[in-house]
C-alpha cells in the first residue's frame, strides 16, 4: 500500500481524502492512517502544512527520498 500512496503523490500534493478515493477506498482506513504516518515518520513524504499537522487542510508530498525510491522500484520493475 506504501508504494500505491507514493505512485498517487507524483503528480501533486493529496489530502488522505483525496488519497483514499483515488486508491478505490469509499472511507479512509485505519491502514492508511498508519501507512501516511509510517511514510512521514520515514521522511517519505512530508505534509504540506507542518505547523499544523491536524488541519482538515493538510495534504501530503513526496520528498527527494520518496522520488528516489520510485525511481529505484521503476527500474527494478517492481510492481505493488
Amino acid at each position: 500500500m506504501e508504494i500505491r500512496v507514493l505512485r498517487q503523490l507524483v503528480l501533486q500534493p493529496m489530502g488522505k481524502a483525496q488519497l483514499s478515493e483515488a486508491m478505490g477506498q469509499k472511507v479512509i482506513s485505519g491502514q492508511l492512517n498508519k501507512v501516511i504516518r509510517g511514510l512521514v515518520t520515514d521522511q517519505t513524504i512530508e505534509p504540506t502544512i507542518p505547523e499544523k499537522p491536524t488541519s482538515r487542510l493538510q495534504k501530503y508530498r513526496l520528498t527527494e527520498k520518496g522520488r528516489r525510491l520510485l525511481e529505484e522500484l521503476g527500474k527494478g520493475g517492481g510492481q505493488s
